[in-house]
């Protein structure tokens, strides 16, 4: 649902009525802008379901010959965004789902963020001249992303708003076969398609992102991928609308962007990008190194018939649009120790991929494909799906041939039990007790350079149901501090935890915004609760989605292989096993266990 509590709107300055004028100084905070979608949702190809505005500065209008002037200058704020694709439903009824391709479910969220603050905005509008628009500095926070990549090489964010023509087409639509009993109804609700004036004139400051995730799916490249990346952060520079003079590249921003992939990778996204330019410039190249192969064995069990032990994959992927608009894509892979388990029953297909990946991999056990693939939308009949099988044909082929190449891509050493680090339920931070006993065993591999070591990270619902629930409540309290610091104009990356004294305040701000019903006084109103009451309220709202365990075992076996790198342990050296939630007993404490093995 969505928040019952009213913003605030306050104005200081002059008023005339005829003609239109108004100058002054005008306050507004947390307006629910969502209540305004009706009118503007024939533009629009998604829902918003919520949206809440805030500005400080001051207003000029003025009735003019011609159209109103208008100026603003101050600062702004979009807070606690959330926009939705359309539903099948939706789409039926004259919403045209445009964003949303046939392998995205109509009802997904696309956009969703905790704050936007626009700092040193500019805003002219008069009749006859372009629109200019200028943004000093920009900071987003707590922001998701659904991005698509669609089999067209448009990307799925561009759609957001209808095109003019897309516009007209549907006023000629709903205008084309009036019942003759409701003309003027029907003309009375199409609302008319503005006629096209002078171009946006748009400058962008520098914009900093914190605390970001994007789920990404790639349906142009073929065969299609995904990728779930998380804890994002990053900048960039400033950008504009002003098209390139003729024989001369647009500008562009540099983008500099640090995350994680799947949970366990580390991700660096670099490049340039100007969003406001058409076609749309881009030339990024997004490098992932280390990621863990093994939480993907099930898709490997699906394809190959056997689950991956281990292994790591390193990936340089590039996107860049040309002049004439035409996306490119280009990509290179590298795996690295990657040990296949045994054949699996009942899997759908059964390849000898043991015997394929010793032959591909080289003496420091490094299999690179070097493969770089590239498609174009001036080039329909490029498939990568031909290229990868013949690779597979080929690995095949040279196991049968040649089996005693095995031999020399053969891994000495069997897994051997070792120690467990024991973490708080639901959490999967390393405790002073932990990090004293990695310190151990740190010091104990460099002293044995021929030692590896995989992590297990173990999770079970059953025991920690309540302590998962309270550290997602602690996150809640982290994301409204990031909120207070931008707002009093402090940088969000510079906020890293929630004190005790500044909890009680930070509760209540999380509790007023929460979706969920609360105790109500006669006049209809949220009580004033104790905070032992509001933090018991919030946690029985969290829900616990079904992969909470699996997510929380990775992050433990993150937490332990982290802590082990930072200690000049190579990551060559350094492994993840598959997640596990086990079957619980007396003496099973939430924890990550240790393996060791021979390299």
């Amino acid at each position: 649902g969505r928040r019952a509590q009213a913003g605030s709107l306050s104005y200081d300055g002059s008023l005339r009525l005829a003609p239109l004028a108004a100058q002054g100084a005008v306050k507004a905070r947390d307006l629910p802008l969502h209540a305004f979608e009706p009118y503007v949702a024939d533009l629009l190809n998604v829902r918003v379901l919520r949206a809440d505005g805030g500005f400080a500065g001051r207003v000029h209008y003025e009735d003019a010959r011609g159209g109103p002037r208008v100026s603003v200058q101050g600062d702004a704020q979009l807070n606690d965004l959330r926009v939705r694709a359309v539903r099948d439903a939706e789409a039926g009824q004259g919403v045209k789902a445009a964003v949303v391709p046939v392998s995205l479910t109509g009802g997904e969220d696309l956009l969703h963020w905790k704050v936007l603050a626009l700092r040193g905005l500019d805003l002219a509008m008069a009749p006859g001249a372009a629109t200019q628009l200028r943004v000093h500095d920009t900071a987003l926070s707590d922001f998701y992303a659904r991005v698509i990549v669609q089999s067209n090489g448009r990307i799925n964010l561009q759609d957001l708003v209808k095109s003019r023509q897309a516009q007209a087409e549907a006023a000629a639509e709903a205008t084309a076969a009036p019942t003759a009993a409701a003309p003027a109804a029907v003309a009375e609700v199409v609302p008319p398609v503005p006629a096209a004036g002078p171009a946006a004139v748009v400058h962008i400051g520098p914009v900093v992102l914190t605390g970001g995730t994007v789920a990404f799916s790639d349906y142009f490249v073929k065969p299609n991928y995904s990728a779930d990346l998380s804890a994002l952060a990053g900048r960039l520079s400033a950008f504009s609308s002003v098209p390139a003079a003729e024989g001369q590249a647009p500008q562009m921003a540099d983008l500099e962007l640090r995350g994680r992939a799947q949970g366990s990778a580390n991700l660096e996204i670099l490049g340039q990008l100007n969003p406001l330019v058409k076609p749309l410039a881009l030339d990024i190249t997004a490098r992932m190194s280390d990621l863990e192969l093994s939480p993907l064995s099930p898709y490997a069990i699906k394809y190959a018939g056997h689950g991956i032990e281990r292994g790591k994959l390193s990936m340089d992927v590039n996107y860049k649009v040309q002049p004439d608009g035409q996306l490119t894509a280009s990509n290179k892979l590298v795996l690295n120790q990657l040990t296949f388990g045994e054949s699996v029953d009942g899997a759908p297909a059964s390849l000898p991929v043991k015997l394929a990946t010793a032959l591909l991999a080289d003496r420091n056990g490094v299999i690179d494909l070097d493969l770089p693939i590239s498609g174009s939308l001036n080039d329909p009949q490029f498939r990568l799906a031909p290229v990868i099988f013949k690779i597979i044909g080929n690995l095949i082929m040279k196991a049968v041939t040649a089996p005693f190449a095995l031999l020399s891509g053969a891994f000495g050493g069997e897994a051997d039990s070792g120690g467990a680090v024991v973490f708080a339920p639901g959490s999967a931070q390393l405790d002073a007790a932990g990090r004293q006993s990695l310190d151990k065993i740190a010091k104990a591999l460099q002293e044995r350079p021929a030692l590896q070591m995989t992590v297990v990270g173990e999770a079970a619902l059953e025991v920690e149901r309540e302590g998962w629930k309270q550290e997602q409540l602690q996150q809640l309290l982290l994301a409204e501090k990031r909120r207070k610091a931008l707002r009093a104009g402090q940088a969000a990356d510079s906020v890293t935890a929630v004190g005790a004294a500044e909890a009680p305040e930070l509760l209540k701000a999380v509790y007023r915004r929460a979706d969920m019903t609360k105790p109500r006084n006669l006049l209809g109103l949220a009580k004033d609760l104790p905070d032992s009451e509001m933090q018991t309220l919030l946690l029985a709202h969290i829900p616990v989605p079904d992969n909470a365990m699996h997510e929380l075992a990775l992050a433990r076996g993150v937490a332990v292989r982290d802590y082990l790198a930072a200690q000049k342990l190579p990551l060559e050296r350094l492994f993840l096993g598959a997640p596990v939630q086990p079957s619980t007993g007396p003496d099973w404490k939430p924890q990550a266990r240790l393996n060791l093995a021979v390299r």
